[in-house]
């Protein structure tokens, strides 16, 4: 009974995913350690512009959770609900190159979902990939990765904007 209670502490309770105190923790975490690998990040930030005023709805909020946790393949990597009506997924240890494969990847499932009449949402996705330093502020990539979002949701349907966060 007790680890019940202790895992609702770091999970949304609608999706099931983690919540946004938990993926902050563990971008924390990882900010640093990836520091002293000297090795890159992506914050993915998704908006499947699902209005959650119905259990319809609702439903279909889950299985994008659901389908967006399942494109991530390696340990490591970590999706939550970011806030009422968005996602967030950290890739630890993954550069540009990688975070398209995982975008290409999530576009793909979605639209066979479409294709079978299981799902359908217009998910803009957002992404910031940077190589965290010590001169660089962490709440400045979350900033960056807000204006991707809205970026992509400015470029169209099932959009996504991926910058590359640099110190020059």
């Amino acid at each position: 009974m007790i680890f019940s209670f202790q895992n609702a502490s770091f999970r949304d309770t609608e999706t099931g995913l983690y919540n946004q105190a938990y993926f902050m923790e563990i971008f924390n975490r990882e900010w640093h350690r990836l520091i002293r690998d000297n090795d890159s990040l992506s914050i993915l930030l998704f908006n499947p512009h699902i209005r959650t005023t119905s259990e319809t709805e609702k439903a279909k909020l889950i299985q994008v959770g659901n389908i967006l946790t399942e494109q991530t393949l390696r340990s490591t990597d970590i999706t939550c609900r970011f806030n009422e009506h968005c996602f967030a997924m950290g890739l630890f240890g993954l550069d540009t190159e990688g975070t398209k494969v995982i975008v290409s990847r999530i576009q793909n499932a979605l639209l066979e979902q479409e294709k079978l009449g299981l799902l359908h949402c217009n998910l803009s996705i957002g992404a910031v990939n940077v190589k965290p330093e010590l001169t660089i502020e962490p709440g400045a990539i979350f900033e960056k990765t807000i204006t991707a979002l809205h970026y992509a949701e400015q470029s169209g349907v099932n959009a996504y904007q991926l910058e590359t966060y640099t110190i020059h």
